[in-house]
């Protein structure tokens, strides 16, 4: 077969990403290190601080986060022989020169301390582009701390307000005293954090990742033994991936939801994916200003199927069902780091319905009692020579995104299967949904509107995923696309009546301030009206 890697998928734009790392506080830092390097094509590294916790108090290792970068070195070309020629991983120099450290001392101890390195390159970073810096925080944030209250006092209010808008912070869960003193000092930060009794980190989301408890999940590849035999191999993978000891990688959950893979959206973590799903505290009815909505909570998800056959209902679920997706694609991609042969592994297919491809969500506008035909036959694999040859398709409804299920809502979406090339997924959906069709082509039919007797809601807008099972390699490689069926109606909310159409409308709409977009008149006092997407905005004057 010959080989092109212009088959394969590529990216239209790279989130900018700044890692905070308490690496060395336990073994979960450096694994995560291993797996982002691996994904490190797909985004756009800004910055890997290391940084204290409450683990690790008055000391920070970046010497750990280059011996690990280093490693990647010695395979970075293998893996660039698996992935589309502008979608290369980047090199290993470029990565180090990105290694910093924050204040060796705990939490808000910092906050009296010099500006550190770490939080001078952070605030570098956000300042250097208008768009979002996406903060993955695996440690303690007493960095990016002493980063907003540098900003705060060498900036406008108007301007500093300005600049934070432009963050995204992912905190599974606080491991310092300075991300609640954040979140109550500068309200307006975009904030994504499992919020429990102090050091009670057993009930947060991220627990989803590597939970071994309970009979619904499947514990088998997040354990040594698995681990072992599909990621500590080669020369990377075997020198840089310790053991398990608490827990794999609970921090990982803080850069899933970037990865490229048509599930996630950047712009919109309630819709969820392999990162989990997280909600603001309260509806938008209720928003007063758009403070109240810029703090993003755990979610459940409704009625998960488990390996035992048992329904299951919680915030960790909305991680571990995607267990299976997400372990497979990380041994598939440790598998490139041994080969530079592309037939050797496997490979992303790239998902196309109805024409459209990529990973933003296709936007259908619809009205109650339509059918819409949903067609993946423009799918293809780079490992196949025949469109259907290794490619499995499932339909899927995510009834939990917008509430459609959990606002018991009578109206059920059918999914009809159309065609008689129906996928060989060797045991079906492994997300545990209860509602899901195995075709290539399926009819949707639009339930008509209802409303609820008690709440008054009324039916919702609903989400389908085409999950794509590429089986040509030894691991399964699964890619999504998220199809958005947008009830036609007078009464939906003004926020929701234009939902943007790619990652890039959405910056222009909400997240930036560039040319395309109204100006914020910054000569005025700054206030903040609710969003779509992440829950507050300044007031905008047309130029």
């Amino acid at each position: 077969m010959t080989v092109n890697l212009d088959k394969l998928p590529k990216f239209a734009q790279k989130p900018r990403i700044f890692i905070l790392t308490d690496v060395l506080g336990e073994p979960g830092d450096s694994q995560s290190l291993v797996r982002y390097l691996l994904y490190s094509n797909e985004f756009n590294t800004r910055g890997i601080c290391a940084t204290t916790s409450t683990k690790l108090r008055s000391s920070t290792h970046p010497e750990e986060l280059r011996r690990i970068i280093t490693a990647y070195g010695e395979v970075v070309d293998n893996l660039n022989k698996h992935v589309h020629p502008s979608c290369q991983y980047p090199s290993a120099a470029s990565l180090l020169s990105l290694v910093t450290s924050g204040p060796k001392i705990y939490g808000k101890k910092a906050l009296k301390e010099p500006h550190s390195e770490g939080a001078q390159r952070l605030l570098a970073a956000l300042q250097e582009s208008e768009e979002s810096l996406y903060i993955s925080v695996w440690g303690g944030v007493n960095t990016l701390a002493q980063a907003l209250k540098h900003l705060a006092e060498t900036s406008s209010p108007n301007l500093a307000a300005r600049e934070r808008a432009k963050l995204r912070v992912y905190s599974n869960s606080d491991q310092d005293d300075t991300g609640a003193w954040i979140r109550a000092k500068y309200p307006d930060v975009f904030y994504i954090v499992s919020v429990q009794g102090w050091n009670q980190y057993g009930q947060g989301s991220w627990l989803g990742m590597n939970t071994s408890a309970g009979e619904g999940v499947d514990s088998t590849k997040v354990l040594n033994p698995w681990l072992n035999e599909h990621i500590r191999v080669g020369k990377f993978g075997s020198k840089t991936y310790p053991e398990v000891e608490f827990g794999m990688e609970g921090d990982t959950p803080s850069f899933l939801w970037l990865i490229q893979n048509g599930l996630s959206y950047r712009d919109f973590i309630d819709w969820g994916g392999w990162g989990g799903r997280y909600v603001r505290p309260q509806g938008e009815a209720d928003w007063e200003d758009g403070i109240d909505g810029n703090h993003f909570h755990d979610a459940q998800d409704f009625g998960v199927i488990g390996v035992d056959g048992k329904i299951y209902t919680g915030h960790k679920e909305t991680i571990w069902r995607w267990r299976d997706a997400v372990q497979d694609d990380f041994a598939a991609r440790m598998l490139w780091t041994l080969t530079d042969n592309f037939e050797e592994a496997g490979h992303p297919p790239v998902v196309d319905v109805n024409g459209s491809t990529g990973t933003d969500p296709l936007i259908l506008e619809v009205k109650p009692g339509e059918t819409q035909i949903l067609a993946a036959s423009g799918t293809y694999s780079a490992d196949s020579s025949t469109a259907d040859e290794h490619l499995g398709y499932t339909w899927i409804l995510y009834g939990d995104v917008n509430g459609f299920h959990s606002f018991g809502m009578g109206p059920e979406v059918q999914l009809e299967a159309l065609d008689g090339v129906v996928s060989d997924t060797k045991g079906g959906d492994t997300a545990g949904f209860p509602t899901h069709t195995r075709a290539q082509k399926v009819k949707v039919m639009v339930p008509q509107l209802e409303k609820h007797p008690q709440t008054g809601l009324v039916t919702p807008d609903f989400h389908i995923l085409l999950e794509v099972t590429n089986r040509a390699g030894i691991y399964p490689i699964r890619r999504y696309k998220r199809i958005i069926f947008s009830y036609i109606r007078e009464d939906k909310p003004a926020s929701l009546k234009k939902i943007p159409e790619s990652a890039s409308d959405a910056y222009q709409m909400y997240g930036n301030i560039d040319a395309a977009r109204p100006r914020v008149d910054y000569s005025q006092p700054l206030n903040y009206t609710p969003c779509n997407w992440w829950g507050g905005r300044p007031k905008e004057t047309k130029k």
